[in-house]
């Protein structure tokens, strides 16, 4: 890509951050080519490092079994053409190219200590709580020396060099304080012990916090810079360090009880970089207004929940409209051309970025 028109590119990922006027928001149209990413669960195969392919399910996964150089090429999105000779960042649309570590694996809940299950005929490889209560910190292991952290830099490295600069490489899939509490302890064990050990609680969330941070930062420290920023998930770039976080588990508790004992913690998070990320689902939205309370996080993204809650994109265009008013908003998720055109007529562009996963017709009973 020629340097002026990276620059007008960036520019315009600035504008996105700084809720500036625009004629229209970001938009990443390239996710309606890659159906297959979401398509229904489907089963895997995993090379080894020893050369084999994993056939055991349910085992947990070992450090040494994996060689990010076997699947560094897993889940490429989209596909580079290895014969280009275009030198620089690779662009799509509006969007810079981007890849993360592998996301099936779960990086922190394997930091954490927490075992890590493969289901193959599902696709997906999954963590299993260990904590017998929130008291135990002792039992979960340190940084140092730490084998499911020493892979994800060495994944992350790897991915470097792969891109050459052609990709970004962004950080991965990080489950927030609230979801990690719940990896660690087992759904219902987390929920009890709010009532019953909220102290504790509270010391095991910090903790979390901490690993949360230090998982990032260690990412970043091995990403070059791109004009002094980097890219996140969502492929925007940010004039300095980036963080995205999440609260699925806050679907589960109320608005009060995620204030008090989990939304210090993603403060936390989203201090420690210059921008930041939360990620949401709009079927669970009880608690935007607690986020809206503080600077941070200092965008917000919304999945779609598309057919499996009741509430349609219409029913969150005020929500999606309150948000826009604050903070810069990323909409993703699959939704009809109707809804489409009404995102687009009914909330302003500044700030706003959609990334429809794919765009589908319009159903129209026949009469």
């Amino acid at each position: 890509m020629p340097e002026h028109k990276l620059s007008q590119l960036l520019a315009r990922h600035k504008a996105f951050w700084d809720r500036a006027s625009v004629e229209r928001p970001l938009l990443n149209l390239t996710a309606q080519e890659a159906d297959s990413l979401y398509a229904p669960l489907h089963g895997i195969s995993i090379p080894l490092a020893d050369g084999t392919i994993l056939c055991e399910q349910g085992e947990p996964l070992a450090t040494g079994m994996i060689d990010p150089k076997l699947i560094v090429g897993i889940e490429e999105f989209p596909i580079r053409r290895r014969d280009s000779q275009r030198e620089g960042p690779l662009t799509v649309g509006d969007l810079l190219v981007t890849r993360a570590p592998w996301g099936k694996i779960p990086w922190v809940e394997a930091v954490l200590g927490c075992p890590v299950i493969p289901r193959l005929d599902t696709g997906g490889i999954y963590s299993w709580p260990y904590l017998k209560g929130p008291d135990q910190l002792s039992a979960i292991p340190g940084l140092d020396n730490n084998p499911w952290l020493d892979l994800l830099t060495e994944f992350t490295r790897t991915l470097v060099a792969d891109s050459g600069g052609s990709y970004q490489v962004v950080q991965c899939l990080q489950r927030g304080p609230i979801d990690l509490v719940s990896a660690l302890l087992g759904h219902t064990e987390m929920c009890v012990a709010l009532y019953d050990q909220p102290r504790e609680i509270q010391a095991l969330t910090e903790r979390c916090t901490e690993t949360f941070i230090a998982v990032a930062r260690a990412q970043q420290n091995l990403v070059p810079r791109l004009r002094g920023g980097l890219c996140n998930a969502f492929a925007v770039w940010s004039p300095g360090t980036v963080v995205r976080t999440q609260c699925d588990v806050a679907s589960s508790v109320s608005a009060r009880h995620y204030e008090r004992f989990f939304f210090p913690y993603d403060v936390e998070i989203c201090k420690a970089f210059d921008y930041s990320i939360t990620h949401l689902h709009s079927g669970y939205l009880h608690h935007v207004d607690v986020l809206l309370k503080d600077r941070y996080p200092t965008a917000i993204q919304v999945s779609l929940d598309t057919g499996s809650t009741p509430f349609t994109v219409h029913d969150r265009i005020p929500i999606f409209a309150r948000i826009l008013e604050e903070k810069p908003l990323f909409i993703q998720g699959e939704m009809t051309r109707r809804e489409l055109d009404e995102i687009l007529e009914r909330l302003p562009a500044r700030g706003l970025y959609i990334s429809p996963n794919r765009v589908t017709s319009d159903f129209v009973q026949a009469a």
